[in-house]
């Protein structure tokens, strides 16, 4: 254990990974946990109105999530190499840049969000049973964008100086709070969807004001010294180099989702009730695969930064190895009882009917998506964000909508096909991905510190 978390540079790579791996996984879990309560609180409480508002309304917020996802990876990545080359006093400018130019982009983007909520909902086609509910809930969500940005910022950094740690902390108390608030403004108030909104908005803020003075009193290299602000233009421009390709991979996969969403509303309230609940479950099959996929950001970032490239690929594969019986557990499940996976959203019989098939047509993407998250990791980790950007827009746009259009509305496969395209998606991602990684290509580090 070194300073700041697991030695994941020297020693034994299966302890160093499952030890920084485990508070990201519960980290995962408890923002799964609180986003799924949503999901369970609305559809008790506001019924498959209130859900499919929720499940509309929350894939346009993801969009606007996605764009300092990729900023937040960067910063991980930079973070990690920063340590891994021992120069961990560099980092401070850098995050004080990272707070003002992103907090403004964030408050823009919320401006803009407000302005066109229902323009935006109408082009998705959402059901007029629910609209009223997803204007409310958007609005309120975006609300908090500030905050969201800035608190996912810190959380990249610490990933890549290894505390898994505080953000697991921070992400506790707000599950909490997040499930009080459900419980009074949904259940006992009667607001809906803009109930759930109200309580992750204050549960996102929450967190925000929180991870900065926490990271700084657990981390002194993090405040730096004192005195004038100035930009750090060049690690600016290395952030922006590798985070924004993400950016616009992870927006144009949610927008493929969106895309998607408007396909599956013209199958009616109930087909989108359904979508969304079904979503909620996949966030928990890949759940462990998307903290590996962190958790070897931070390997291979600290490895290439010490001049390590072959231990950084062990860890990608003992990534995988972790990851894989996780998403299979979901697999089987979902093909043997979709019924009793979706009851946990949901107990009203046309949404149950609806979703079972889709539920199991759908379901080996999840196994798919563990092993690709894992593979991004070490791509990303070592900068090559571009061909991850590659992976987004063939499988998000040239397989996923365009197939999920062709099986259920050219070929009159229904709802139903909309599930069916979903597996080829990771699929086309993982040709890709293997093929750039046995070209060997993946070694050359794309950051110049």
């Amino acid at each position: 254990m070194n300073e700041h978390g697991p030695d994941l540079i020297r020693g034994s790579l299966w302890r160093s990974m499952l030890r920084f791996s485990v508070p990201l996984i519960a980290s995962n879990l408890l923002q799964a946990v609180y986003n799924i309560v949503d999901m369970i609180i609305v559809g008790r409480f506001a019924g498959s109105a209130g859900l499919s508002a929720v499940s509309i309304g929350g894939q346009v917020t993801m969009v606007a999530l996605c764009i300092v996802m990729g900023i937040a990876n960067a910063a991980s990545v930079l973070s990690s190499q920063l340590v891994g080359a021992q120069r961990e006093s560099e980092l401070p400018m850098l995050l004080r840049t990272m707070e003002r130019v992103f907090a403004a982009a964030a408050l823009a983007l919320t401006v803009l969000a407000w302005v066109f909520t229902r323009p935006l909902l109408t082009a998705l086609h959402t059901p007029p049973e629910a609209y009223a509910q997803a204007v409310w809930y958007l609005r309120i969500c975006m609300a908090g964008t500030a905050f969201v940005y800035l608190y996912n910022l810190m959380t990249g950094v610490l990933r890549g100086v290894g505390d898994a740690k505080t953000p697991l902390l921070l992400v506790a108390i707000s599950s909490v709070v997040n499930l009080v608030l459900d419980l009074l403004l949904v259940g006992a108030l009667h607001w809906g969807a803009a109930g759930a909104a109200a309580a992750t908005a204050f549960s996102q803020m929450l967190c925000c004001a929180l991870i900065f003075p926490l990271s700084r009193r657990r981390h002194a290299f993090l405040a730096g010294e004192k005195g004038p602000f100035r930009f750090d233009r060049e690690k600016l421009a290395v952030l922006l180099k590798i985070g924004l390709p993400q950016s616009v991979q992870f927006t144009l996969t949610e927008l493929s989702f969106l895309l998607i969403a408007g396909v599956v509303n013209l199958f009616g309230v109930y087909a989108s009730a359904a979508a969304g609940a079904v979503a909620r479950l996949g966030s928990f099959a890949v759940l462990a695969s998307k903290a590996m996929m962190g958790a070897i950001i931070t390997v291979t970032g600290q490895n290439i930064g010490a001049g390590q490239p072959k231990r950084a690929l062990r860890g990608m594969g003992i990534g995988i190895l972790y990851a894989l019986p996780i998403s299979l557990i979901f697999y089987v499940l979902s093909l043997i009882r979709p019924e009793l996976m979706l009851s946990l959203f949901t107990r009203e019989a046309p949404v149950l009917a609806a979703g079972a098939p889709y539920l199991k047509a759908l379901a080996l993407s999840f196994v798919l998506e563990s092993v690709m998250f894992c593979m991004m990791g070490l791509l990303t980790g070592a900068g090559h964000t571009l061909v991850t950007l590659s992976c987004a827009l063939v499988s998000a746009f040239v397989v996923r909508y365009s197939l999920a259009r062709l099986f259920s509305i050219t070929l009159g496969m229904g709802f139903v096909g909309v599930g069916w395209a979903y597996p080829f998606a990771p699929a086309a991602s993982l040709i890709i991905c293997t093929a750039f990684i046995l070209s060997g290509r993946w070694k050359t580090n794309r950051v110049r510190l």
